[in-house]
């Protein structure tokens, strides 16, 4: 059974490769992904793939650089910044619009029981971003 820092090391390897299947791997059959900006949740590996596969094609060269880790029992919180090109949907009728430059820095907070993860949580600031894309 793998131990935490090197199922942290295989999440961040799969999210930088773009790599949906890879990371839901990571997650236990019913594993949640909460987003807390958005006050969203995806449960089980289909809906996890569905969301990954959304975001990496909305910030197609997206890029994690962990910061810090801190490991307390079975959970494990990474300080990482996030950077990557955000790509707005094309609007029916309109031009195509421009592509914007992002970076935040955000936490991590995974929770891993028997090798897998069972909850992970990501937070960032909603305002920043959006100020970003805008």
């Amino acid at each position: 059974m793998p131990n935490a820092d090197a199922i942290v090391d295989a999440f961040y390897r799969a999210y930088n490769d773009h790599d949906a299947l890879a990371a839901v791997r990571l997650y236990a059959e019913d594993g949640r992904h909460d987003e807390i900006a958005f006050g969203a949740a995806r449960q089980g590996y289909e809906e996890l793939r569905k969301g990954l596969e959304g975001f990496f094609a909305m910030m197609p060269d997206v890029c994690w650089r962990e910061r810090e880790r801190i490991r307390s029992a079975d959970h494990v919180a990474i300080l990482y910044e996030m950077t990557g090109t955000f790509l707005p949907r094309p609007k029916e009728g309109a031009s195509l619009p421009s592509a914007r430059s992002v970076t935040l820095e955000g936490l991590h907070m995974l929770e891993i029981r028997d090798g897998r993860i069972t909850v992970s949580q990501d937070y960032w600031d909603k305002a920043e971003f959006l100020a970003q894309i805008a």
